[in-house]
């Protein structure tokens, strides 16, 4: 299984949670037509279809299994960095945390709030005095 799984391009350390691939192409049965042959001048094996004449060194499936690697690969490389990403982003709030920022960042937040409605919103002091000056 070793040798197939390298054949397929597999790291055999970092890869060893995508075996199964390995292990399922090596027990793939051959397709409908195809039967393994034997060269007669030095027995080695190929594989012949004898609905289309079509023959080949590698098993017939060999190429989906290569193919179904190289897709498995790409989705744990994604996953592995989406998890990086969120790993990061809780590493700085936890930095944050440490460091007391994130005490800091909702002060500052508060107060900047505060200021807007400030900004937007009379004192009440004076509304009452501005009422006082209407004509009832």
């Amino acid at each position: 299984m070793i040798e197939y799984a390298t054949w397929l391009g597999m790291d055999l350390v970092a890869d060893k949670d995508l075996f199964w691939i390995a292990k399922e192409g090596l027990k793939a049965p051959l397709p409908e037509n195809w039967k393994p042959c034997k060269t007669t001048d030095t027995d080695e094996i190929y594989y012949f279809n004898f609905a289309t004449g079509e023959s080949t060194w590698d098993h017939p499936c060999d190429e989906y299994y290569r193919t179904l690697y190289e897709k498995e690969k790409k989705s744990k490389l994604a996953e592995e960095k989406a998890g990086g990403d969120l790993k990061k982003k809780q590493a700085k709030k936890d930095v944050d945390e440490l460091l007391g920022n994130g005490e800091k960042k909702k002060k500052k937040e508060k107060r900047r709030k505060s200021t807007c409605k400030s900004e937007h919103q009379p004192d009440a002091s004076v509304v009452r005095a501005a009422h006082s000056y209407l004509p009832a």
